[in-house]
């Protein structure tokens, strides 16, 4: 089986929104699944995600959507990571960030300020209703 290119990085905020039933996240998730294409969680945001989640069995649902791909940290990016996290107070919304440098994709976010000092400024996709 062919493995779908990352198009779009989902971070804690967007998880979140997915397991309180936001129509938005859905909405997005199709249209990048209809382009034959996938999601990333990063496993750091789904940790953090999990912790706060409403609704656990959503959160199962969107691990078996067809589109998601869950991103592990890799060791030997370690270094980037410490270096985007100083500009981003959150280890997860780091991981998330260099997430989409590695695959030149968007992330999708309901707390675009997170990221004002992390230098992805350029990708970031607010959710309907967050500040811009």
């Amino acid at each position: 089986m062919r493995r779908r290119p990352v198009h779009l990085i989902l971070d804690t905020s967007a998880i979140r929104a997915f397991t309180h039933a936001s129509i938005d996240v859905g909405e997005i998730i199709s249209e990048v699944n209809d382009e034959s294409a996938s999601v990333g969680l990063p496993v750091l945001c789904l940790v953090e995600a999990n912790r706060t989640a409403r609704d656990q069995e959503r959160l199962e649902i969107l691990l078996r959507h067809e589109a998601a791909t869950v991103l592990d940290v890799r060791a030997s990016t370690w270094r980037e990571l410490a270096a985007m996290s100083a500009g981003i107070e959150s280890l997860a919304a780091a991981s998330a960030a260099l997430a989409t440098v590695h695959l030149r994709c968007f992330i999708l976010t309901a707390e675009p300020e997170v990221y004002a000092r992390s230098g992805v400024t350029d990708r970031i996709i607010a959710l309907p209703g967050s500040d811009q």
